[in-house]
Formats: structure tokens, C-alpha cells, sequence
């Protein structure tokens, strides 16, 4: 049951957005081909809907299975873990910086450590998640107070959530550019989906509320989307999204060992990908997109693997407990 929400499967799904990400990211420094960025420019700011969305499921997937143990140990198995494997890429792009004579302030850098500000390297997501991630241990350790029941618990500690990132939303609506917030609802719905999962499958069993349900998220992400540059319509437009993605690959696996590769080793590429299209842009290899994108993948793959690798080691030096990858 639930195979289409496995682990393997969401894995390959984050694999797949994550190279669309890739490419977009790289549109900074070259001109790829037309069909190429008419693809990026289609799935704009939703390409990175899902790493939320399993983030939060693979949260709710971990309290449901560990209850209040794992809400208690989630700031320092989900935020510090997630915040010193930043800090070290940050510090990298310091050091590529000051090699390449690019200047920055001793005050962004530091900011630049928790994803406020950047050094060239991609941050709004990291400070995103690392808010959500301390809202979920706040607010489901109230519920847990309160509340000994786990359903009633897990369903209050969701509701107050919900009320937390409004008030997120609202906070970074007035202080940051739109794409830090407008796909916050990929989160809680999340969440939602993985305290619903076995009624959902339930309903998904008959072909007609499959194709249905396909069929209008579907239709209504992509009517959504000729009013996207309203914020409360994108937030809608990201559960549509969501929801069009997460059913469609129940009859449709999109898994693969090389995406699943990728989605595992998804942290790693994200934050590094900038540091090899960064220090190639000068390059001859910018001559030809081909070869500089290829070269820069490849990069990145590698510099993922070896990253990978360290953080293993960081994870086992500080003693973090292995959980879901949803970052």
C-alpha cells in the first residue's frame, strides 16, 4: 500500500524537478535552447513545489511512525543537521570568492550562513525550510502538550501550523521577493496528504476518480497559472500542482535509479550546482552551451558524491539519527 508515496519513488521525483532546477539556474550565465527554457519558464517557481511537499510528508511520515520522540529531537536532526551542511557550502562559496576576486561584506556572509542573504550561492530555499522546520517542531510540541490522543494531536498540531506559516507568509511577503513564499502551501499540504494517505489511495483505487482527479488539478493548475503573479492564486496553484503530480505517479511511476541517485544526492546538488557555473562562466567553455552545460552537470555530480561523502561523516561525528530524505 502507498507504494506510489515510497521513498524510492519520491526520490526520484525530487531527481527529476532537481534537473529542471539545474537547468534553470544555468540560464543565469548561458542561452540554452528554446525548447529547454520554454520548459523552465512553464513549471517556473512550481519546479521546486515538490521538495517541499515531501519534506513535509516525510516529516508527518516520521511523527506518525515515532511520535513525540521525533518532534523532540527535530531541531537538531532536521534543523542543525540541515543548517551545518549549508554553513559548509556557504563557507565554499566564501573561499571561491575570494580566489576569483569577487567581493562581499563580513556582514552578508554571515547572514549568508542562515540563508537570509547569498554569496552567489542558492539560499531562500534553505532558510525556508529551516523556518518550517522549527514551526513543526513548535507547533506539533504544543500539541503534544496538550493533547495525549495522537490523531486529535497530530491534527491540531497541522491546524496551528497552517496558522504559523500564514503568518510566515505574511512576514516574508513584506520583506523578501515572491518566489521565498509563494509555494509555502507545498508543506502543510504535505503533511496532510500523509495523515489522509490510505483513504486517498481508497479513492484513487477506481479509474474514474483517478482520471478525475488528474484530470481537474491538471486543468486547474494551468488556469491558475494565467493569474499566478497574485500570490493567494499561486499558493492554490501549488496544491493543484501538487496534487496533479503526487496522483499521476501513482499510476505512472516516474522512477528510475538515476533519478532516485540524483533525489538522494539532492541537498548536495542543489546547493552546490552555482559553484561550477560560477568559476566555468569566464571560461572558453561558455562558447558553446552544450559543452558548458554538460561539463557543469558533471561537475556538480561529482562535487555532490565527494560533499555527500563528508556530511556522512559530519552526520556521524554530531550522532544525527537517520530519517526520511525530504529535504
Amino acid at each position: 500500500m502507498n507504494k506510489w508515496l515510497s521513498k524510492e519513488n519520491t526520490t526520484s521525483v525530487n531527481g527529476l524537478f532537481l534537473l529542471i532546477v539545474f537547468f534553470s539556474h544555468i540560464q543565469s550565465y548561458i542561452t540554452l535552447p528554446h525548447p529547454i527554457s520554454m520548459v523552465t519558464k512553464a513549471f517556473g517557481q512550481l519546479m521546486v513545489a515538490m521538495f517541499l511537499f515531501h519534506s513535509g510528508y516525510g516529516v508527518m511520515e516520521s511523527i506518525q511512525k515515532k511520535g513525540m520522540d521525533y518532534v523532540r529531537k527535530i531541531p537538531k536532526n532536521r534543523v542543525l543537521r540541515v543548517w551545518l551542511s549549508f554553513a559548509l557550502s556557504v563557507c565554499l562559496f566564501g573561499i571561491m570568492n575570494l580566489c576569483m576576486g569577487i567581493p562581499f561584506s563580513a556582514s552578508r556572509f554571515f547572514l549568508s550562513l542562515f540563508g537570509w542573504k547569498e554569496i552567489g550561492n542558492s539560499n531562500w530555499y534553505i532558510f525556508v525550510i529551516l523556518c518550517l522546520y522549527l514551526l513543526t517542531w513548535a507547533c506539533f510540541s504544543v500539541a503534544g502538550h496538550w493533547i495525549a490522543d495522537e490523531k486529535k494531536r497530530n491534527r491540531f498540531g497541522l491546524l496551528i501550523l497552517v496558522i504559523s506559516i500564514m503568518g510566515f507568509f505574511v512576514f516574508l511577503h513584506e520583506t523578501k521577493e515572491p518566489w521565498w513564499y509563494n509555494t509555502l502551501t507545498a508543506y502543510p499540504f504535505g503533511i496532510l496528504i500523509s495523515m489522509e494517505k490510505e483513504r486517498i489511495e481508497k479513492w484513487l483505487e477506481r479509474p474514474l476518480h483517478w482520471w478525475g482527479t488528474v484530470s481537474l488539478s491538471l486543468i486547474v493548475t494551468i488556469l491558475f497559472r494565467q493569474f499566478s503573479s497574485h500570490a493567494s492564486v499561486f499558493l492554490m496553484m501549488t496544491i493543484c500542482f501538487c496534487t496533479f503530480v503526487i496522483v499521476f505517479t501513482k499510476k505512472v511511476p516516474l522512477y528510475h535509479m538515476a533519478l532516485e541517485w540524483v533525489g538522494v544526492h539532492l541537498f548536495e546538488c542543489y546547493i552546490l550546482m552555482r559553484i561550477p557555473m560560477i568559476v566555468l562562466r569566464r571560461s572558453i567553455l561558455v562558447e558553446s552551451a552544450g559543452i558548458y552545460t554538460v561539463v557543469c552537470f558533471v561537475v556538480m555530480l561529482l562535487m555532490a558524491a565527494f560533499y555527500h561523502k563528508i556530511l556522512e561523516c559530519l552526520s556521524r561525528i554530531v550522532n544525527f539519527s537517520s530519517s526520511r530524505s525530504g529535504r
